[in-house]
């Protein structure tokens, strides 16, 4: 993707626009802006052809051109409607204010299809750990939350990392429970055990815009 994507845009599209454009890519998966919405289009239609040459071809049903950015949401509000979003890299970017309430700020949340997939990946190896010791179990479920945090950890996703937080909770309190069969443990012990043994807690780990 480099030579067919990444050279293209730079020393053809970009030098053929007159307003601040710039590719993200990662991988197959990218994302372009464009201050103006023809060159916007311009660049939708060459695309197609661009990736043709190389036997390549843009999935319909992931690509998309939207307003976004400081002007989005006021544009949007006066059609009746809201501003749009986009998923990318498993993030939703919406368009948000600074924390003062003024200027604009883009802002990720970890998106749903994500969310539910990460959830599900825990529950199944929820059900492949079962002849874990309880020990074993906890430091493992430790680990597999520290790694979702320093992903998903970024500016303004605290709530969705708490989401995932509260999910494994769930997970593992139901766990426990059908482990013990007769010892059934309620959510007033298991919290007590928490205390005990506590669970990494949901935190930001990656500033976008400085120190976290």
């Amino acid at each position: 993707m480099h030579y067919t994507l990444d050279l293209w845009f730079e020393k053809i599209c970009r030098k053929n626009c007159r307003g601040f454009t710039r590719l993200i890519r990662y991988a197959d998966d990218f994302v372009v802006c464009f201050q103006y919405k023809a060159e916007a289009g311009r660049f939708h239609a060459e695309l197609g052809k661009r990736l043709g040459k190389f036997r390549l071809e843009v999935e319909p049903t992931k690509t998309g051109a939207m307003e976004f950015g400081r002007f989005a949401v006021q544009n949007a509000e006066r059609r009746g409607r809201r501003a749009e979003t986009f998923d990318f890299l498993g993030f939703t970017h919406y368009c948000g204010t600074r924390r003062d309430g003024t200027g604009f700020r883009m802002k990720r949340v970890t998106a749903r299809k994500k969310f539910a997939a990460k959830v599900k990946i825990f529950k199944e190896w929820l059900k492949k750990a079962r002849i874990l010791t309880t020990g074993k179990l906890w430091a493992i479920a430790k680990a597999k939350l520290r790694g979702h945090y320093n992903y998903y950890g970024v500016t303004d996703n605290l709530r969705g990392i708490a989401r995932f937080f509260e999910a494994v909770k769930r997970l593992l309190f139901k766990w426990l429970n059908r482990r013990g069969k007769r010892n059934c443990i309620n959510w007033e012990k298991f919290n007590t055990m928490l205390k005990r043994f506590p669970l990494p807690k949901p935190r930001i780990r990656v500033s976008m815009f400085g120190t976290p």
